[in-house]
């Protein structure tokens, strides 16, 4: 018998078998002629294939040319030896793991630190047990196969991810192109929004009728990200339709509430404070449904007017159940409506501490006229201190001339 070897205690079983079944590219590194053929010889029986190298240097060189999936290391070789070609093929793999078993008659602790050290991932000392070398090969198989399940399931998470990213943009473009209407560019209106996730299920809406009054809507749909936002675009919908034929404001209420109701799953709604402002005759009129109080503000910025709730959020009631009345009221010129979500008021610091509704209205009697939006803006910001709010929050101010 080769002293280099121990044999086997007993045949593979079918376990084995299947696991071995593929085989491994291995690269096997030994000086001595006898022990290359041997161990060449039994790896090839288990179905492996084979590539010898006669030293350290032909190993390198073998490395970069057959790509091989594991490699058996003699230790003690002249030149290089296989301390350091374990070290430079750890540098030639770069990301891509190859396993590396040292075999050495040098089996002292230090000696196998040393290999390991070198970037070796297990040790063999000399004779060899077949039996031994077997078992590390399957275990070597069982690591490779967990791999390949890990890539597999890496890459279906990136399809789906790359699959979630571009259906995200495309909701994103149809939203934007919905929610960012020229009407919200009229000189008299101003508004923010600060949504707590990609998309915000808070919208500010604002356009003027054939007649040139101007309607404006500040919603809050249900929820929070992509779901509250597209419950925003069957309102805006009827919003903006409704508008374009300068229909009463009861009617647009009651059509908006009518579609939600139908589209909407049950257990979402959509609380609302709409106005509809007619500059001529100098009176506004409003419906706000779930939204907090509104403020009719005078031009030395105290509240003239709360414009409390009076009804539920829109997509709740049958339209049989639905109340569309508005209340009216005057204006004086130099007046500013102002409306916000229950994100801005409820905003809390690192302390737990809310935002609030007095907070609100001090910031209101210092600012004047739509400069409270920019005014409320920095406040709610100071207040965060860069802390993500946990509800989407917005702002809304109509300058009444």
């Amino acid at each position: 018998m080769n002293e280099a070897f121990y044999p086997p205690d007993r045949a593979p079983d079918a376990a084995a078998d299947a696991v071995t079944s593929s085989g491994f590219r291995v690269l096997l590194v030994e000086d001595s002629a006898s022990v290359r053929a041997l161990l060449s010889t039994y790896l090839g029986l288990q179905g492996h294939e084979v590539i010898v190298a006669e030293d350290g240097a032909q190993a390198l060189k073998l490395f970069a040319e057959v790509n091989p999936d594991l490699i058996l290391m003699d230790v003690v070789m002249p030149e290089v030896d296989g301390i350091e070609a374990t070290r430079r093929i750890r540098k030639m793999s770069h990301d891509r793991w190859v396993p590396i078993i040292l075999m050495s008659t040098l089996d002292s602790d230090g000696d196998v630190i040393q290999g390991l050290d070198a970037g070796a991932d297990d040790y063999l000392p000399k004779p060899v047990h077949l039996a031994v070398l077997e078992a590390k090969i399957r275990s070597f198989r069982r690591i490779f196969g967990m791999q390949a399940e890990i890539v597999e399931q890496a890459q279906a998470l990136k399809r789906l991810q790359d699959e979630q990213a571009y259906e995200h943009e495309l909701a994103a473009s149809l939203i934007e192109g919905i929610v960012h209407h020229e009407g919200l560019n009229d000189r008299r209106v101003r508004w923010h929004v600060l949504p707590s996730a990609r998309f915000s299920g808070d919208v500010v809406a604002a356009a003027r009728g054939p007649n040139g009054r101007l309607y404006a809507l500040l919603g809050d749909a249900t929820g929070h990200g992509l779901a509250a936002s597209v419950s925003l675009i069957p309102a805006l919908q009827v919003f903006y339709g409704m508008v374009r034929k300068g229909l009463a404001l009861s009617t647009v209420v009651r059509e908006m509430n009518l579609r939600l109701r139908e589209q909407l799953p049950v257990g979402r709604y959509f609380a609302s404070f709409v106005v509809c402002i007619d500059e001529a005759a100098r009176k506004l009129d409003c419906w706000n449904g779930g939204m907090p109080p509104g403020m009719l503000v005078g031009a030395d910025g105290r509240v003239r007017r709360a414009l409390e709730p009076q009804h539920v959020a829109l997509g709740i009631l049958s339209d049989a159940m639905f109340d569309d009345q508005c209340f009216s009221l005057a204006w004086t010129p130099g007046d500013t409506l102002i409306a916000f979500s229950d994100g801005l008021i409820e905003a809390e610091d690192s302390n737990g501490v809310p935002f609030g509704l007095e907070r609100v209205r001090e910031t209101v009697l210092e600012a004047r006229g739509v400069a409270i939006v920019e005014t409320l803006q920095n406040r709610l910001h100071e207040h965060l201190d860069c802390i993500a709010t946990h509800d989407d929050a917005s702002i809304l101010a109509i300058e009444l001339a």
